[in-house]
């Protein structure tokens, strides 16, 4: 079946859920004064069928506003029939056990856009300065470098940590959330360029982390930046990844509106971003702890690959896997 025959079928039931949704919603007096768009009774079973019209239209690859419109409904109802709107914490919960995930495996195309603007040039400058070293001083002055080279140095008692400019802990941690949430919020915000800032950042980033790589490989302190990085390299790059995969969904609104204005499918898409942005932020707040208080403990290199391995794959495997109970 077609997506236009698709819509001209059930548009009718979508409409009266909607207002059952904005009626659901009143305060009970002004419910008293209405006449709902269908009885109670019916609820659970319009419900079941969306449920099964939002998996339809995922099968049959419709358009993503149309599957997003769909999706949207299928939570409000979930949440009117099962309570969850009363309960922020159980809301919370459900979404960090698989939305998150699933939002992330619908964006998956932009996903893998900006995984390619960052880690690209990243190879591709690591390729370039391994051939001919003087090329990272395109990206940063000698100064730069030497203090790079020397925060990994075997003479500094905690690996990475800027001279350490702050001395405990608790203070590299407010470093490290202002420092990862700066890089997220420019290829975030970048979008409302029509994406040219979220490409520049990602770029930008992707050239800046290739020069650092690879002239602390030259410099015999490959082990030592490893194993600090290694750790918190999984969330914190997995979040700066899909905060450019969101300001390239965001800059594509601004090219693309469709029948909306602009100014209107800019603040659609930022309002399905919502859940994905939140779902980053925490990704950073992990990467920020794990880079504070465990990167810089100087361990047996195995250790420190074997966890970083482990925290590593388990962003990559929750979101390959969680939430995939609906088929999602």
């Amino acid at each position: 079946m077609k997506q236009d025959t698709f819509e001209l079928h059930h548009r009718q039931d979508w409409a009266a859920f909607e207002t059952w949704l904005t009626y659901a919603a009143l305060p009970l007096r002004q419910r008293n004064a209405q006449q709902p768009p269908f009885p109670a009774h019916e609820l659970p079973q319009r419900y079941r069928h969306l449920c099964q019209q939002l998996a339809l239209a995922r099968d049959r690859d419709y358009s993503l506003s149309l599957v997003e419109r769909l999706h949207a409904l299928v939570q409000q109802g979930h949440d009117l029939l099962y309570g969850a709107q009363g309960n922020l914490g159980q809301r919370v919960w459900r979404y960090a056990a698989g939305g998150f995930a699933r939002d992330v495996r619908r964006e998956r195309w932009w996903v893998l856009a900006a995984a390619l603007l960052l880690f690209g040039p990243q190879l591709t400058m690591m390729l370039a300065v391994h051939l001919k070293p003087d090329l990272a001083y395109l990206i940063l002055d000698p100064q730069q470098l030497s203090q790079i080279e020397h925060m990994y140095s075997h003479e500094v008692k905690n690996l990475g940590q800027v001279a350490r400019e702050a001395s405990t802990d608790f203070q590299m941690f407010g470093f490290y959330i202002f420092n990862n949430v700066s890089i997220a919020f420019r290829c975030f915000a970048g979008g409302i360029s029509a994406g040219l800032l979220t490409i520049f950042a990602l770029v930008h980033n992707g050239l800046f982390f290739g020069v650092i790589e690879m002239r602390l490989i030259q410099a015999g302190l490959a082990e030592n930046f490893h194993s600090f990085v290694i750790g918190h390299s999984g969330f914190e790059m997995g979040a700066i990844v899909l905060s450019g995969a969101a300001g390239l969904r965001l800059g594509f609104a601004v090219l693309a509106p469709g029948q909306r204005t602009r100014s209107a499918a800019l603040a659609h898409t930022a309002r399905s971003l919502i859940g994905m942005v939140c779902g980053l932020a925490v990704m950073l707040v992990i990467a920020a702890l794990i880079e504070a208080f465990w990167s810089p403990l100087r361990l047996a290199f195995p250790i420190k690959l074997g966890v970083g391995s482990l925290l590593i794959l388990t962003p990559l495997l929750y979101f390959l896997f969680a939430g995939r109970r609906d088929g999602s």
